[in-house]
C-alpha cells in the first residue's frame, strides 16, 4: 500500500518555514539587525531540532501479532465463527429502534455514506456558515484600510453679513450715518484632497468670494483663487512602508481569516467522521443487544417448558431477570442510536433533515480495516506546512514585526515640510473675468515652511518600541509553542492509529474465542446434554452476555480505528484533501 503521506523535502519545508522572513526583516534600523538575525536563527534552529529527531524514522506499516487463540483455528472454523458473531453476522438483521417521539414505529430513515455526510455538512452546517463570514469581514476591513489613501472631493458655500456701527462724535455730524459699515460676503470653494502613501497630502482647490461693502455708497467685487498645497513629513511618518502598515496588517488578517475558516473546516470534517462512526457503533450495538435478547428469551422459554419437571420457580424468576435486564439494554441502545442520529443531523444542518424532526439518519459505510503506512518525518513535515495554526502563528510574527517597524519610526522627530502656491484674480462684476484674471498669472502667492517637534527624553516612543520588541519575541515563542503542539498532536494521532489497529486484532480474537465457547455449548445441547438450570443460566446465558460484550468491543475498536485515521489526517492538515474539500473565495 502506498504511504499515507507525500514526502516533502526538508529543504522545501525549511523554506516554507521562512516565508515570514520578509515580515521579520522589514525596514529595521542597523542597530536592530543583530537582534533580527538572532530571532530568525532561533526559529529556524527550533525547526531543525524538531525535524532532526524524526529524520531517520522509516516508513512503517501498522501491524499486530496474531492471537494464539485464533492461530490454532482453521480457516473453516474462523469463517463459521464470523457467521455466528461479529459485524457481518448482523448484515441482514432488521434495526428495530422503537417508537419515535410521536409514537411512530415506521418513521423515515435516511441512509447516508460518510462522503455524503461530510459534503452535506460543508454545505449546510450552521457553525460553518458563520465561520464563512470571517473572510468577508476581514476583506471589508482591508478595503477600509486601503481607503485611507482615497482622494477626497470637498466643497463649501457660505454667506456672511456683517454690520459695523460707525464712531460717535464730530465725524458723525460731518459724514452722518454713512460711517456705519455693512458688508455682505458669499464664499464658495471646491477642491480635491489626496493623501499620499509617503505620508503627505496634496490638495488642489479653487474658491470664489463675492464681497459687497457699503461705506457712504456701495462697492462690490469678486475675488477668485486657485491654490495647490503639499504637506510632507520628512522623518516621523515618512515612507510607503510606514504608511501602509495598517494595510499590510489588514491583509494579514484577511489571510488569518482564511486559515481560520480552513481550521473550522478541518474540525467540522473530523467531527462529522467521529459522529458518523459513533452512529455506526450505536447501530451495531443495538443489533447485538437485540440478538442477545432474542437468545435469552429462547432459553428462558426452554426453562418454562420444564417448569413442571425439574426447574424451580426461583430459576424461572432468575431467567426472567436476565430477559428484563437485556431488554433494558435494548432500550438504552435504541436511545443511543437516536441520540447519535440527532448529533449527525446537528452537524449536517441540512434543512431537509431538521434536528427537530424524527427522521433517522443511519450509516451505510463500514470502518476501514486495512493497515495504513505512516512516516513520522513525512507526517511532521506535512503538519508544519499544512496546519492552519502554524500559518496563523507565522502571521502573528509578521504583524508583530510590522508594529515594531512602525514603533521604530515613531521615535524620530516630527519634521514636516509644507509648501503651496496660489493664483489670484479679481473683477468687480463678473466671475468669469475674475477666473480669466487668475489664469493670467499676474498675482501669485507661495509659501514654504518646515515645522519641528520632538518630546524631550522621548520616553513614550522608546517604551512603545520596547513593548513591540517584546511582543515580537513573544510571537516567535508562540510560533515555537504551536509547532511543538502540532508535533505532539501528530505523535498522539499516530499512536492512536497503532493502538486502534492492535485493538481490532485483540477484540476480534476475544470475540471469536467467546463465539467458539458458545458454539461448543450449543453443540453440547445438540448432542443431548442435560439442560439443567445451571447449564442454561450459569453457563450459556453468561457466555452469550460475554459474546455480546466482546462484539461491542470489536465494533468500538473498528470505529476507533476509522476515527484515528481521520484524526491523523486532521492533525496533519490534509483531511480536506482526503475528502475532496476545496476552499473557494466568494466574490
Amino acid at each position: 500500500m502506498a504511504a499515507l503521506f507525500c514526502v516533502v523535502p526538508t529543504r522545501r519545508l525549511l523554506a516554507a518555514c521562512l516565508l515570514f522572513s520578509g515580515g521579520l526583516g522589514g525596514c529595521v534600523s542597523p542597530m536592530d539587525r543583530d537582534a533580527e538575525q538572532a530571532l530568525r536563527e532561533a526559529v529556524l534552529n527550533s525547526h531543525r531540532a524538531q525535524l532532526e529527531t524524526v529524520m531517520g524514522a522509516p516508513v512503517t506499516e501498522v501491524r499486530r501479532d496474531e492471537s494464539d487463540v485464533t492461530a490454532e483455528m482453521t480457516d473453516e472454523r474462523l469463517e463459521e465463527l464470523d457467521e455466528l458473531s461479529g459485524v457481518t453476522a448482523y448484515a441482514d438483521d432488521p434495526l428495530e429502534v422503537g417508537p419515535d417521539l410521536i409514537g411512530r414505529l415506521d418513521g423515515a430513515r435516511v441512509r447516508m455514506t460518510l462522503r455524503q455526510a461530510i459534503e452535506t455538512a460543508v454545505r449546510h452546517n450552521v457553525d460553518l456558515r458563520v465561520a464563512r463570514l470571517g473572510p468577508g469581514i476581514s476583506t471589508a476591513q482591508r478595503v477600509q484600510a486601503e481607503a485611507q489613501f482615497d482622494a477626497v472631493l470637498f466643497g463649501s458655500l457660505g454667506y456672511n453679513r456683517t454690520a459695523t456701527p460707525g464712531p460717535r462724535g464730530q465725524a458723525t455730524a460731518v459724514f452722518g450715518a454713512g460711517t456705519n459699515v455693512y458688508a455682505d460676503t458669499v464664499t464658495g470653494q471646491v477642491g480635491v484632497r489626496k493623501p499620499l502613501v509617503s505620508g503627505g497630502q496634496v490638495q488642489v482647490a479653487t474658491s470664489a468670494t463675492y464681497n459687497e461693502d457699503q461705506f457712504s455708497g456701495v462697492s462690490s467685487f469678486i475675488d477668485h483663487d486657485i491654490t495647490v498645497s503639499l504637506t510632507q513629513p520628512l522623518l516621523r511618518g515618512f515612507g510607503r512602508d510606514i504608511n501602509t502598515t495598517q494595510i499590510q496588517i489588514a491583509r494579514n488578517s484577511e489571510r488569518v481569516a482564511e486559515q481560520t475558516l480552513r481550521q473550522n473546516l478541518l474540525s467540522l470534517a473530523l467531527s462529522v467522521e467521529q459522529a458518523y462512526w459513533n452512529l455506526y457503533t450505536a447501530e451495531k450495538q443495538l443489533l447485538i443487544q437485540l440478538r442477545l435478547l432474542e437468545r435469552t428469551v429462547e432459553d428462558r422459554d426452554r426453562l418454562k417448558k420444564r417448569e413442571q419437571f425439574d426447574v424451580s420457580p426461583v430459576r424461572i424468576t432468575e431467567a426472567n431477570s436476565f430477559v428484563e435486564l437485556r431488554r433494558a439494554d435494548v432500550i438504552r441502545a435504541r436511545q443511543v442510536v437516536r441520540q447519535a442520529s440527532d448529533t449527525v443531523k446537528r452537524l449536517l444542518g441540512d434543512p431537509e433533515l431538521p434536528v427537530a424532526g424524527e427522521s433517522l439518519v443511519l450509516a451505510t459505510d463500514s470502518p476501514p480495516e486495512m493497515a495504513v503506512r505512516y512516516s513520522p518525518l513525512d507526517a511532521v513535515q506535512t503538519a508544519l506546512k499544512r496546519r492552519p495554526e502554524v500559518a496563523i502563528a507565522l502571521y502573528d510574527i509578521k504583524d508583530a514585526s510590522l508594529r515594531q517597524r512602525l514603533a521604530d519610526n515613531l521615535r524620530l522627530p516630527q519634521l514636516d515640510l509644507s509648501t503651496g502656491v496660489g493664483f489670484n484674480g479679481v473683477d468687480t462684476n463678473s466671475l468669469g473675468r475674475a477666473v480669466d484674471d487668475t489664469l493670467e498669472g499676474d498675482f501669485i502667492n507661495w509659501n514654504l515652511g518646515v515645522a519641528f517637534e520632538q518630546p524631550i527624553g522621548n520616553r513614550s516612543a522608546e517604551a512603545l518600541l520596547e513593548q513591540r520588541r517584546l511582543e515580537r519575541r513573544a510571537a516567535a515563542a508562540g510560533y515555537e509553542r504551536v509547532a511543538q503542539d502540532v508535533i505532539l498532536d501528530v505523535k498522539d494521532a499516530m499512536r492512536a492509529v497503532i493502538n486502534a489497529y492492535e485493538l481490532i486484532g485483540s477484540t476480534r480474537a476475544a470475540r471469536r474465542a467467546t463465539a467458539d465457547s458458545l458454539r461448543a455449548i450449543e453443540e453440547q445441547e445438540d448432542a443431548g446434554v442435560a439442560l439443567t438450570p445451571e447449564f442454561l443460566l450459569d453457563q450459556k446465558l453468561n457466555t452469550q452476555q460475554r459474546l455480546a460484550d466482546a462484539e461491542v468491543q470489536e465494533v468500538r475498536a473498528l470505529s476507533d480505528y476509522a476515527t484515528a485515521i481521520a484524526q491523523l489526517y486532521q492533525v496533519t492538515g490534509t483531511l480536506l484533501d482526503r475528502n475532496g474539500i476545496e476552499i473557494v473565495s466568494e466574490d
